[in-house]
């Protein structure tokens, strides 16, 4: 057997998960981020310590231990871009392309991180280059989210890139390279078409909801607008299917796509892609992570724009001797631009020193430091200091605590919910308070639940690893509407 590799789909506000070892899928599981928050308020805390709390509830369930996984993203932040180029030599491609890359980005090219595949056409005499790319930021967001809970990233993919190598091992689709792939949830949708397999244009598609049901109109109406933008921008493509991976089973839509796009669209189950316990787009996306025997063959690695760039040594070059005459025109030409920019940098200080007292002249004290004393002005802004920096201090450690906020919902008893989970960093420890209520039927039931999730919480080791004292603060009876429930605060510390 092989190594056991874990992939994972990053949804808008889900996460996929699937354990494979060697070809064998050994569990699956799909949680959107709204489960961590159903039995506990945990919305004091930042959304990246809730998705921490989502990932670490996820690889508990799928059995893993693994500190490495296989990550595939939501294709929002991805940017896809097909170009034609002359023909030239792979070494060229790199420097030339990135001039290239310039003109579809909307920040600086140094920011990008980003990969490339392209096609020859020799009779042509030309490329057609598909690229893919993200910001950095974005990059380094998710690998430090990851880096919290000790996990190394091996590789971060666009997940239309993920769900086209599953796509690929159905024998009905291995051969197709003009297409079009719509991937539906409840909550997100995309529209990536490919031309000689490569990407070349994807769509964010909002889905819209009627109360807790898909818009069917809105949806069919963004996917249209959509289409129709690719045929005008590659007039040239000739698509072979229209192809939509959703859950759901809806004749109707796809009649109704395929009356308004003119095309036929055939509607694929996840369950016809991957023989998994739970297949579902996400599922799906999170097994074509992992580096998995397929067909398809463009897995980017994205790096920076350096890493193209950057120059290399040629080795045997003929070196050519400078003349003294020449290094002596250098000289004279660099002491005369030296003293031109001396004296331009000599007035640009000047204007600048003199904007500067203006400002400090015109700067004004904010509302809060109004008739204070220089000292107070100090003091205040020492104590704000203070809290910035135990805030600062609790969002980078409060990761820790992730694991034990989970078991507070998964321990307790059946019938006890929570009203709210308070929890504070003091002296160099964690101190929680849990209030919520309990329904039995009677006092002595609701007692005993209540002592028997106190038990749980303390065998736990996630639990004590955090809190090494768990009581009762109060027990109290109230009525609420028809019935009589049993009103607990608990004190952790």
């Amino acid at each position: 057997m092989g190594k056991k590799k874990i992939g994972l789909y990053l949804g808008l506000n889900s996460i996929g998960a699937v354990a494979m070892e060697g070809k064998k899928v050994l569990s699956s599981v799909k949680y959107d981020l709204s489960s961590v928050e159903e039995e506990a308020k945990v919305e004091s805390l930042n959304e990246e310590i809730r998705w921490q709390a989502l990932i670490n509830k996820i690889l508990r369930e799928i059995g893993s231990e693994e500190k490495e996984v296989y990550v595939s993203l939501a294709d929002k932040d991805f940017i896809f871009r097909s170009l034609e180029m002359p023909l030239m030599s792979k070494k060229n491609i790199d420097s030339s392309l990135v001039f290239e890359i310039e003109k579809y980005i909307p920040f600086k090219i140094d920011e990008l991180m980003w990969d490339y595949s392209f096609t020859r056409y020799p009779k042509e005499k030309k490329l057609n280059i598909s690229f893919v790319g993200i910001r950095e930021t974005n990059i380094y967001k998710i690998q430090e989210m990851f880096s919290h809970l000790n996990i190394i990233t091996v590789t971060i993919e666009p997940s239309s890139l993920s769900l086209v190598k599953v796509l690929k091992t159905s024998k009905q689709f291995s051969q197709i390279k003009n297409f079009a792939l719509l991937d539906v949830t409840d909550s997100e949708s995309y529209l990536t078409f490919f031309y000689e397999d490569l990407p070349v244009f994807s769509q964010y598609i909002t889905v819209a909801k009627k109360g807790n049901t898909l818009d069917t109109d809105k949806f069919i109406e963004s996917v249209r607008l959509s289409f129709q933008y690719f045929k005008r921008e590659f007039r040239v493509y000739d698509l072979e299917k229209f192809i939509m991976i959703s859950s759901r089973k809806d004749d109707a839509i796809n009649a109704s796509l395929a009356e308004e796009l003119q095309v036929n669209v055939e509607s694929v189950s996840p369950y016809d892609l991957a023989n998994i316990s739970q297949a579902e787009p996400e599922t799906l996306k999170a097994l074509g992570a992992i580096s998995f025997d397929s067909p398809y063959k463009f897995r980017p690695i994205l790096k920076k724009t350096e890493e193209y760039t950057e120059q290399k040594t040629v080795e045997g070059g003929t070196e050519v001797p400078l003349r003294g005459w020449l290094i002596a025109g250098l000289i004279g030409g660099g002491l005369l631009i030296s003293l031109v920019i001396a004296v331009i940098f000599g007035n640009e200080a000047s204007v600048l020193q003199y904007k500067l007292e203006k400002a400090e002249k015109e700067l004004q004290r904010p509302k809060q430091l109004k008739g204070l004393s220089w000292v107070d002005v100090e003091s205040a802004l020492s104590k704000k200091e203070e809290q910035t920096a135990k805030l600062r201090n609790l969002s980078k450690d409060i990761s820790i605590i992730a694991p034990a906020l989970e078991k507070f919902s998964s321990l307790r008893p059946k019938g006890l919910w929570f009203e709210s989970v308070d929890v504070d960093y003091r002296d160099k420890k964690y101190l929680a308070t849990l209030t919520g209520f309990i329904f039995q039927g009677d006092a002595y039931n609701e007692r005993s639940g209540v002592d028997s999730f106190i038990s749980n919480l303390k065998k736990d080791p996630d639990v004590n690893g955090i809190f090494s004292a768990i009581e009762m603060v109060s027990l109290e009876r109230r009525v609420m509407g028809e019935y009589t429930v049993t009103y607990f605060t608990l004190k952790l510390n």
